[in-house]
Formats: C-alpha cells, structure tokens, sequence
C-alpha cells in the first residue's frame, strides 16, 4: 500500500505528515491493539473500531456512491469520541496557552481550527508512539480522492446503525452523541486483527416509529432555519452555524432516546455547531477555574492535616515534660 501524506483541503487546516518511522511496514503475524486504544482514550477519543477495508469498499460500490475505495484488503480503524473528549481537549488548549505564556485570548486569533488541530496531533502522534506498523490517515476535511465517509465506515463495521431519512450514525450505548474523527489504514493484512473477508450483521434499528417521526419533523425544521444552499458549509465550514440553526439541528439528535446520558454539555454542543472561539474561552476558564477551585480545597485540606500533625507532634514532645513535672511535685511532697 502506498503511504501518502494527509493533506488538507483548506490552508488553516492541520496537516499532519506521520514520522518517517511510522512509515516502514513489518510484518507481524498479529496486532495489539490495546496501547494505542489506551494512549486514545487518555486524549478522549474513546471509539477505536476495527475493520476490514473490503467492507467499506464493498459497501460504496454497492451503494453506487461517488467516494474512492480505501487501499483494499487491511486492517482499518475507525476514531471516534463521545462527549469524553472535550475536558481533555480544553485542558490541551489550557497547555497552549501556559506553554506560550500568552492571554486565553490567543485561542481566538492564533490558533487555526483549535478542535482540527488537537485531533490531528493527538491521534498522529498515539499512531507513532503506539503502533509499530506503517499507516496512513484519513480525515474528515479531506476531499477528492482522499474523502472517506466515515459515516459509512461506522455502518459497514457494524458499529452504528444508519437512519436513512434523517442521514444519523446512532450508537448503541453513546446514541447520536458521538463524532467521528478519523481513519486509520494499518499495512497488515486483516487476519492480523482476526477480521474476516465477511462483513458483521449491521446493527438494527435503534429509534422507534415515534422517535423517527419526532426526527423527520426535527430535520424539516432545521433544514426550513438553513440556507439549503449552503447547507453543506454550514455543516462543515470554518464559519459554522448561527445560533438558532445549531438549535435546529441539535434538536435532530435530542429525538434519539438511546444514548442520551451521554448527550453534550452546552459548550461542547454549541462549538460542535458554531465553532465560535468566544465559547472555548468561556468553557476553558471555567474548567480552570474548576481546576483551581479543586487545588485549593485539596490545598487546605493538606494543611490541615498538616496543622493538625503539628499540634499532634507538639503535644507528643509535651506530654513527658509535664509528666516529669507532676511526678517530681508528687515525689516533693
């Protein structure tokens, strides 16, 4: 399999070019893949799921659509998240800003596409520390020969079952709560992941005939609050979403009772859909402040242990002392 770079389709897009190391393929008879599910899920991106890439390909060319097949026959993992990733990716931007010794302002301006950017690093550089194979990435922001539905991906895979009317990936623990975040292509075979040449049943139908009525009148709303025109940019373009067509849309996902524990926090849901900078400030200083609040209390609560050991050991020193005392009053008497 030839191993490209991952470019991106807009400038202020991450690029993330894999280590020269990371490219020379080995061949094992089997893959772990423990360590880098571990070092993903210690960065919040908790969905790693294995596939064969025939599956995928099988499954667009079937489905006649326009999307170019993957490299066929290997190991293939699709990286996702549920709502675990945000606190980790707002204490990554909380590191930028210390690390550089600047204003939380300096998200606003000088980050490009803060969420683009802590995806490529982190899962590129789990892939290099984690895994020994050669691979290659595939990105939700790449286009042309590069774009792969990761949609898709998550259905041919059996890990999401697809609602045609209302185009929704849904899980079945995280719902519609989840996002997907890259593919990885490993060069190994799929015996190496004990995959075989047969794709697993789809996952059936999650929602029930009320919640599909509630998500078609959920669609027709949101797509009545966008400009159909320029749907797709608002979707996926840097500018996102005016407030009230995030709610529009947001409210398409709320339809789908599996899952919704895990649903997103406000700030994680608004930035999903508007990508404004002014709510990862807000969220970022209130996680600091969470933070802070929690290193004080933590704080006191060493000091007073500490105090009260003081007192403890004062006590200890004093307690022979006044013991002599009152044995030699006794003994002068």
């Amino acid at each position: 399999m030839s191993r490209r770079r991952g470019r991106a389709d807009r400038a202020e897009r991450p690029s993330c070019i894999q280590p020269e190391g990371s490219r020379v393929a080995r061949s094992k008879e089997s893959i772990d893949l423990d360590g880098f599910r571990a070092v993903l899920a210690s960065e919040g991106f908790d969905i790693t799921h294995p596939l064969n890439t025939s599956w995928y390909n099988s499954y667009i060319e079937k489905e006649g659509l326009p999307l170019k097949p993957l490299p066929n026959g290997a190991v293939a993992i699709l990286i996702g998240n549920s709502r675990a990733m945000w606190p980790k990716f707002l204490a990554w931007l909380g590191r930028q800003v210390e690390a550089k010794g600047v204003s939380p302002e300096f998200i606003r301006f000088k980050i490009p596409d803060p969420l683009d950017t802590f995806t490529a690093t982190a899962i590129a550089r789990a892939a290099s520390s984690a895994l020994t194979e050669g691979h290659e990435l595939y990105w939700p922001w790449e286009t042309g020969d590069r774009l792969v539905s990761m949609q898709r991906v998550a259905v041919c895979s059996g890990l999401c079952y697809h609602d045609s009317e209302t185009q929704q990936a849904i899980h079945p623990e995280f719902g519609a709560w989840l996002a997907f975040r890259a593919v990885l292509v490993l060069d190994a075979p799929p015996a190496a992941c004990s995959l075989g040449l047969e794709a697993p049943s789809r996952v059936g139908c999650l929602m029930t005939d009320a919640e599909k009525a509630a998500a078609r009148a959920a669609m027709a709303a949101a797509l009545r609050a966008s400009d159909e025109a320029n749907l797709c940019t608002q979707l996926h373009g840097e500018k996102g979403m005016e407030r009230d067509v995030r709610l529009a849309w947001a409210a398409l996902r709320d339809c789908v009772e599996v899952g919704k524990t895990h649903r997103y926090s406000d700030a994680q849901l608004t930035y999903h859909y508007t990508k404004e900078r002014t709510v990862l400030l807000a969220a970022l200083r209130e996680s600091q402040g969470a933070s802070s609040a929690n290193n004080r209390r933590s704080e006191g609560m060493s000091e007073g242990l500490s105090g009260r050991l003081s007192i403890a050991l004062a006590l200890g020193l004093l307690l022979p002392l006044v013991l002599a005392l009152v044995h030699s009053l006794i003994a002068g008497r």
